[in-house]
Parts: C-alpha cells; structure tokens; sequence
C-alpha cells in the first residue's frame, strides 16, 4: 500500500459523492449538527490503498489523532448519517438494519435502500465497538455490513489501525472494493489554526489575532519543531495532543513576550522532542502555583510549598478520577486547611489541564499518569485506559531513570506503545526472562525512515514462577522458564496479529479465543511465520473453543509429543523441537530461515528489516551464539545492522527464500549455491567459539 497525501479533506468529502440520507436522528445516529462551540481543522490525509468506486473507505488514525472529530465533521458535510458505536452498544448481526429502520421509519431497510442513490453511512469507535464484544457477534457485524452493500449502501468507517486492518481482511473475502485512507498530522499551516482554535474555545477573551500571541505562537511550535527528529518532526508537532499543550501555554493571558523570548532563544536542538514537551507541562504547572501566591500568604503558609505541581498532580487526580486529595499537612493548622480546600477548588476548575470534568487532551492525561505511574492513584485497569488514548504514555514513562515495572505497568506501556502506531511503521515488544522472576522488557517502534525509538524496563512479576499478560497480545514476543498465564475475558480473548510465546507452561483462562487476521500485504512485505505461535515445553491450557478460528498456516500450537490437544485445537499441533538437541548445522538453517521469514518492508520499497530483539527472541541459538552468528553475517555482506535493527541487503534480495516451506514458493535448497558459503561460516564460527 502507498502512502501519497491528498489535496484536501474538502476533496475527500467531495470523492465521495454522497446523496444525502436523512431521518429521525438520535445522539447515536444521526446527522450531526454542530453547535456555536464546534471548530474544525482539516488533517493530512494519506492514501494507503485506492480503489475505484468504492463500496467501504476506511479511515485510520493513531490515538487521539481526531478520528472521532473528523468522523463528526465528514459526516455533517455530506449530509450522511453517523453511527457512534461508543454510544450504541448493541453490534451485531442485525445492529445496523435495526439502527437504519428506526433512523428511516421503516420496517423494510432494504426496499427503503433499493430507492436510494448509494447513501453513505459513516461509522465511527470501532475500536469500542470490537473490545466489548465476542468473535461471533464482531463477524457477523462485519458480514452485515456486506449484506446492506448489496442494497447500495457504502461506508466510511473509522477505527485503530489494528481494528481496520482485521475488517479490510474480512471485507475482501466478500469481494467487496475498499479504500484505506490514514489521517497522519495538522500541516504546518494548520498547526496554528488549530492552537488558535482551541485557545478560542478554552479562553474567548484571547485576541488570536494579536502581533504578541502570534509571535509566542510560533515561537512554541517552531522550538517543538526543532526539538524533533527529521522526518518526524511535522508528525510529532502536528499531532493533536501536542498542540493542546502549546494552547494551554497560550490560555489565560499569559505573558506572551515572555514565553515568545523563552522558546526563541532556548536552544530547541539541545533538548528532544519529549524533553521540551514535558518542559512545557511543567511550566504550566508552576505558572499556576504563582497564582496561588496571594492566597498562600493571605492563609499564612508558605507560598513555596503551597500548591506545587505535585499537588496540583493530586488535586486533578481527586477532582477528575476520584483519586484520595493530596497531604496539607504542611499547612499551619485544620482551619487554614478547610479554608484552603475551600477557596482551591475555584484554581482546581480552572486548571489548564482540566476541561470541566474531564482531562483536557490525553497529553495531560499521560503526563499526569506518568508522574503517579508507581504510586496507588490510578487502578491497573485505568492505567491502562491511559495508555490506550496516545503513544505519550511510554514516551513519558520511558525519560525516567527508574525502570522497575509490574505486570499493570507492563500492559499500560504496550497498549500506549500500540496507539502510538500509523502508516508504515514497524513495532515490536519482547520479554525475556533474564534471572528468576526478572524480566527484561523491549519496547521499539520504527516509524518510515526514521531510526528506530527503543525504551527497555525490567518486569517483576507479582507471583513467583507466574508471569501475567494483562494487556494486548499482538506484536508481542514472550519467552519464559516458568508459566505465563493469560487472564480471560468474558467476550474471548484476541490473539495477534504477531504473538510468539515460548515458555515451560502456557495457561489461556476464559471462555473462548478470538483471532485477530493478518493482510495478504504483511506477508508479501516479509513475514511469513505464523501470526500466533505458542511453543511450550510442560503444559498447554486452553479455552474449549473459539468462535473465530485462523487459518492453519496462521497459528501453531508446539507442543511435546507426549502433551495432547482437544478440539478444534488438535489442527494446529506442531511438534516442538528441542533446541538443545539440534546439530549446528540444522540450528544456523533454523537462524536463517527466520531472517527470510521475520524481515519486512511494511509497505515502503527498500531493505527488509527486523528488530533484532525480536530476531534474537524467535531463533535457536543462546544470546551469545546468536552475536557470533549476527556477526558472520554482517561479515558476508548478508545484512546490515543499524539502530537496533537488522536488515537483509539488496542485493541479496534475488537469493530470499521461503523459511517455512511453503509449496510453490522458493525454498533454500533453491538458491544453496549462494547460501552454502554463509551456512558454512556462520556453523564454522558457532562451533569454534
């Protein structure tokens, strides 16, 4: 899939070619109506895969990158109905002919259909929608979906990546022509509009329009600017989250030259792009505790101690998740307090952090979350909820120096690490059991031609010989000399797309498994291994069925010959194979065959690349084995290793073969005249070590 930006969000709505579709609306369903308060910026839109007259289009995003915003707003334009699945609870099956009958006063959706001009109906918080919701109901929801094209109805639907990816792989085998478009940042000339917007909504009395806004303004985005790295600067500048916090700078008529000259002459190469952000969080916070000055010396406290950023930390936390109030025992006496409680939750309300009752944009959200990230405010599933809404989550957490983590902690990051995702970047995150009950965690993401970003903790489980999954369970990479136990969940639990799981016991609780598909693209980009691999050397549990079952060549149950398998799990038995018994000759064959497999170019042209975590987690070699055999590859010319990554040169992209022996495909005894040579060196250096 390409990655080409289009002229204009209006010409997007306008290639549509909407015939309006009115009816009774609900909250739910309905054409949106904005109100006096709605302002709209039109995002960079990406065209990941084009189809002529398409019946879907899908609409992708990071977390919190507008999708729910731009949904709103295409719908509104084109006079097309939306569907909020946060909002409507009920997916499945007959959901959307039942939604559509009673929005057209109908009990016949697809004779109404049938006199219609190809009405659009745009959908939005799919990822909600999948979350909450079983393997069955989710399939027949998407078949429905498919049912109603037949009618004439197309749809723009908005989703995670991750979500959208498993529908288009569902929609394609109802031969169904689909669009992909990926909303990726604000343009450079939109960042300002944007701030500007959000300061006019936060702060009316604000004249956006003069000279010393402006100039403190750009001042802010430019430092961001210049605090980022490359190619993803503009991405990093133009997402949402970050511009709020160059708005929140911006409210309650701050000193403008003051902030103008600060970030002019601060030197924004010196710092990264996390580093200032946060820098421009902790600002605001202090510029809020001098605005308590007056107060604190009317009580008689001391204005230093009074209402610093860690309090004001515990305040919003009290105020908006219900959090136990901050300590004020640095206050003189109980009356000073009462009336310091009383008199703080005007400052409280009107807090730059705060939009009423509620976070004012997942970067204070995280910020917040990452500055409480060991203490008790937050529960482990909200924790998580918090990771879920942006990438900024890991990026805070990951600047910290202590890097202790538990299994919560662990989920809250990968979910985080999951959000940060968009078009053409490749994510990776392994665990691997260091000592006893240690684990050393890897987090990487490479987004286009950047150089990757890796963040690595270590992970204490809660329970002795019991490691915990508690969050997502795609790109993930887990290997374990004890039992890694997977909580169940009362929908299924969804494994993939890219899980690999290798331990002494694997424990799957719940009732069922669900499967998340992988597209045709991945494979033809690299990565031919099975999406799910669960190897196990003692015990394997799991659920008595699925409701969604994969492919054969997508899962593989490695399992000793002694260990049995139910139904319908006794399909994918693969026969584990010791490592430690294997010649060296058939180790270096097993190496290679995973470099062919595990490389990929995710849809861009060039080297084929694997994060070398993620390598070293998935071939047979020990860790210092698998440095000799990196090496001797380096040596022959084989690869080239760069950032974390490894990547298979070109020009010896003509001699890739098939790793796992796929009929019809190029095997390795095809091209052994050029592999030969690289087999022998790679078995001669391991064996003379």
């Amino acid at each position: 899939m390409g990655s080409e930006p289009m002229e204009s969000f209006h010409n997007f709505c306008l290639s549509l070619h909407n015939t309006p579709l009115p009816g009774k609306g609900t909250e739910a369903f309905g054409i949106p109506l904005r109100t006096g308060e709605s302002f709209f910026v039109p995002p960079m839109l990406l065209e990941k895969d084009d189809q002529p007259e398409p019946l879907v289009t899908l609409v992708s995003a990071r977390g919190a990158a507008g999708k729910s915003t731009t949904a709103f707003e295409l719908a509104a334009r084109i006079d097309a109905p939306l569907w909020r699945l946060d909002l409507d609870k009920a997916v499945g099956a007959t959901s959307l002919e039942y939604a559509l009958g009673r929005y057209l006063g109908t009990h016949d959706v697809r004779a109404e259909l049938d006199g219609r001009q190809r009405p659009i109906v745009v959908i939005d918080s799919l990822d909600e929608a999948r979350a909450r919701v079983s393997g069955v109901s989710w399939t027949e929801f998407i078949g429905s979906l498919g049912d109603l094209a037949e009618q004439g109805l197309r749809y723009v639907l908005f989703g995670r990546e991750r979500t959208l990816e498993d529908i288009w792989v569902t929609l394609g085998d109802l031969d169904l022509p689909v669009a992909w478009w990926e909303i990726s940042h604000f343009a450079a000339l939109q960042c300002a509009d944007y701030v500007d917007g959000v300061v006019k909504r936060r702060d009316p009395q604000t004249d956006c329009a003069a000279a010393e806004y402006g100039a403190a303004r750009d001042a802010l985005i430019a430092s961001l600017r210049g605090a980022a790295e490359g190619a993803y600067a503009d991405a990093f500048v133009g997402y949402a989250p970050v511009l709020d916090a160059v708005a929140a700078m911006l409210i309650r008529r701050p000193n403008f030259l003051q902030i103008r000259r600060r970030f002019e002459d601060a030197g924004p190469q010196a710092e990264g792009r996390i580093a200032l952000l946060r820098d421009i969080l902790d600002n605001l916070l202090k510029r809020e505790q001098l605005k308590i000055k007056p107060l604190a010396e009317e009580l008689g406290a001391d204005a230093t101690r009074t209402y610093t950023p860690r309090e004001q930390i515990r305040w919003l936390c009290h105020f908006l998740d219900g959090a136990e109030p901050p300590d004020l025992s640095y206050l003189p006496s109980a009356n000073t307090r009462q009336e310091y409680v009383k008199r703080i939750s005007t400052f409280g309300a009107e807090h730059p952090f705060r939009a009423e009752h509620n976070w004012a944009s997942p970067v204070f959200e995280a910020y917040v979350a990452s500055v409480e990230f060991d203490g008790s405010v937050f529960s482990p599933e909200r924790i998580v909820e918090i990771g879920h809404a942006s990438g900024l989550l890991l990026d805070f957490v990951g600047a910290r120096s202590d890097q202790l983590i538990s299994e919560s902690q662990f989920a809250a990051l990968h979910a985080s690490i999951m959000a940060s995702e968009w078009a053409e970047s490749m994510t990776s995150i392994s665990v691997d059991e260091v000592s006893e009950d240690v684990y050393e965690v890897t987090f990487a993401i490479k987004r286009g031609p950047e150089r990757p970003h890796v963040t690595r903790f270590d992970l204490m489980p809660e329970a002795a010989g019991v490691l915990q999954i508690l969050g997502p369970l795609a790109e993930l990479s887990v290997r374990s000399r004890g039992t890694v136990a997977v909580p169940g969940k009362p929908q299924g639990t969804v494994l993939g797309p890219d899980l690999f799981v290798h331990a002494a016991a694997v424990r799957f609780e719940g009732p069922a498994l669900e499967f998340a598909r992988r597209s045709e693209a991945e494979t033809r980009g690299g990565d031919n291994d099975a999406s799910v691999v669960i190897e196990v050397y003692e015990s394997l549990q799991l659920p008595p069925t699925s409701t969604q079952l994969p492919p054969a060549s997508d899962l593989e149950l490695r399992v000793p010959p002694q260990l049995k398998l139910g139904h319908p799990w006794y399909e994918y038995r693969a026969e584990s194979e010791p490592v430690d018994e294997a010649s060296p000759d058939q180790k270096v064959i097993r190496f290679l065959n995973k470099l062919m497999n595990l490389t990929r170019n995710h849809g861009h042209s060039g080297e084929r690349g694997v994060f070398i975590k993620k390598f070293e987690g998935r071939q047979p070699f020990t860790p210092t084995d698998f440095s000799v055999a990196l090496t001797a590859l380096v040596d022959a010319n084989v690869v080239r290793i760069e950032n974390d990554m490894v990547f298979l040169k070109m020009e010896w992209e003509p001699y890739r073969y098939n790793g796992k022996a796929l009929q019809g495909q190029r095997q390795l005894t095809d091209v052994l005249d050029a592999w030969g040579p690289v087999i022998q060196s790679i078995e001669q250096r391991v064996s003379g070590r």
